[in-house]
């Protein structure tokens, strides 16, 4: 069936697991290789009372050893309306960074994580394991920088694009490089390239590239304003899906720094253009945004919003794109004590869906109407305890409520999610 969704669920795994993405390419596609050890590295020799990683150090090199053991329990495994299935399982996350350098400096690095079904309760669920993989490069200088990193990811999970669980391999790769040309102005650069490719035959491979231009402005002490321009490329891999590939173009307005000592507001907003190889399909245009802010107007709590748009061809529908667009609103702060750490969120969006045509799975075909949307609604809710000796541990719970339009009862349903987790050096 025909389902596209983002889920809060994955919040969860992205506040455990996520590393952030290069200041210039800050669209979060980077973000969701959730390899965790360059985010820990940046801790390294910082005497933090929280987070002080161990490492093992070799010269300008370090290395970074990390282990992790989940225990999951989803009330709807397979997003299934009618008839949902539980099931729990557990699963053992070691991992390795070896950095060469330190993130405030030059560096390289290579992140591998890899997470093992230890025990599945559903026998249908995959139980390879999940493979995850980070590299990168940093190079600066007085009056310029370049970032270049890689990714590769092959797992089964819930997905946030196509609202079902999937197993899937995803690669990315991705270079930035800024100079700066007078004290207030510098020009950059981004180039990027994606692989998408799915297990099932009924969802479309496609790769995706996009390259753009920067021009900053230094608007405070502290931050600046950019405009960018790009363009880029969705091309089908698939048979069928010809009639998603297109050429797309945008132009933007972005924000990038700390406003103030309590607030800072990053990202980008703007209009996305698109032309399709197919001749029956007239050209699109869209708005489009990765805006983040954060706030810690009190000292103690740290608040965050997130807005997201984007449009990416639906890979199991031929002719059709989905137009997903979200706000998420968060809240953590430590509770009690300076090791004990809450989080909450909540999140809103919606897709829609342009173009019609009929999903390309055989053995149930479901037609898309034109401008027809599906809602989404859901929260995460979190604990977080670290202990001595680079131990932690973490309770959460993640829900998430879809509906389809007016038709509740065509393909809407709700999806629940525990964790347990225990972490070392995490």
């Amino acid at each position: 069936m025909f389902q596209r969704f983002s889920i809060p669920a994955l919040r969860l795994v992205a506040a455990w697991l996520a590393t952030s993405g290069t200041a210039l390419a800050a669209d979060r596609y980077g973000d969701g290789f959730y390899t965790r050890g360059v985010e820990a590295a940046m801790y390294m020799d910082q005497g933090d009372a929280v987070l002080d990683p161990f490492y093992v150090p070799a010269k300008k090199w370090a290395f970074l050893p990390r282990t992790t053991l989940t225990l999951t329990h989803e009330d709807n495994l397979f997003l299934d309306p009618d008839e949902p299935r539980e099931g729990t399982t557990v699963r053992l996350a070691p991992g390795l960074l070896a950095i060469w350098g330190r993130p405030a400096d030059n560096h390289v690095y290579a992140d591998y994580g890899l997470s093992i079904p230890v025990h599945q309760s559903e026998q249908e669920l995959d139980d390879r394991p999940s493979h995850l993989l980070r590299l990168g490069v940093v190079y600066r200088t007085g009056k310029s920088q370049a970032n270049l990193q890689g990714g590769f990811r092959h797992m089964e999970d819930v997905d946030a694009e196509l609202g079902a669980r999937v197993a899937k391999r995803d690669l990315f790769a991705d270079l930035s490089v800024e100079h700066r040309v007078s004290g207030k102005s510098s020009l950059g650069a981004l180039a990027r390239a994606e692989r998408h490719d799915f297990d099932a035959e009924e969802y479309s491979d496609y790769d995706r590239y996009y390259g753009a231009l920067r021009c900053y402005r230094r608007a405070s002490a502290k931050s600046q304003v950019f405009v960018q321009g790009g363009f880029g490329r969705d091309e089908p891999r698939s048979d069928g899906g010809e009639a998603n590939a297109a050429d797309f173009f945008d132009l933007s307005l972005g924000l990038r720094g700390k406003q103030s000592p309590r607030f800072h507001l990053g990202g980008r907003a703007g209009v996305m253009w698109r032309q399709y190889d197919a001749a029956d399909r007239p050209d699109s245009e869209h708005w489009i945004a990765a805006l983040n802010a954060e706030s810690t107007p009190f000292g103690l709590t740290t608040f965050t919003a997130e807005l997201q748009a984007d449009v990416r061809p639906a890979v199991d529908a031929a002719g059709v794109d989905a137009v997903d667009r979200e706000v998420i609103f968060g809240a953590s702060r430590r509770l009690f004590m300076e090791r004990l750490r809450g989080t909450v969120s909540v999140t809103f969006g919606q897709v829609e869906y342009i173009g019609g045509g009929t999903t390309v799975a055989a053995d149930e075909p479901v037609e898309v109407t034109d401008g027809q949307t599906d809602d989404y609604w859901g929260f995460t809710a979190g604990l977080d305890f670290w202990t001595r000796w680079n131990c932690s541990l973490g309770a959460a719970y993640s829900y998430m409520e879809r509906t389809r339009g007016s038709a509740e009862d065509d393909g809407s349903y709700d999806y629940g999610r525990w964790t347990l987790r225990a972490s070392w050096n995490y």
